[in-house]
């Protein structure tokens, strides 16, 4: 067993709380990128451009939607870690393998710098 007990619990908890972080970046930079698709439509509809600029701001469009894509499959990737994780049953599951790593981190560390005190034999060097 190469990992301890308390690394693989620890990184369960890690994948967690990065899985609600990741989530929240991206939905966020959805939102950011449908604004940004809106402001290139609205150059496109109502600014007085020339064929080359429309070409630029078409091209900014299409990586813009890329992109968003890109963001959005994060989103759907994410959504189902972070929805099982808000239920109060898997919040309260998360606060006892807390409490579990803290046990298993304790154990751990008494198991490394832990010496044995001979009880019996000792008495018997003493007489």
């Amino acid at each position: 067993m190469d990992k301890k007990p308390s690394e693989y619990i620890s990184e369960f908890l890690n994948f967690v709380a990065e899985a609600r972080t990741q989530y929240k970046l991206y939905t966020e930079e959805v939102a950011k990128q449908d604004k940004l698709t809106q402001d290139y439509l609205h150059s496109l509809e109502l600014d007085d451009l020339k064929c080359s600029e429309r070409s630029k701001i078409a091209t900014k469009l299409a990586t813009n939607r890329k992109d968003r894509r890109y963001y959005k499959n994060r989103v759907e990737e994410f959504k189902p870690i972070v929805e099982l994780f808000d239920k109060p049953q898997a919040k309260e599951l998360l606060n006892l393998m807390t409490k579990v790593l803290g046990d298993t981190r304790k154990s751990e560390n008494y198991h490394k710098h832990g010496k044995y005190v001979p009880r019996v034999l000792k008495e018997k060097k003493d007489e």
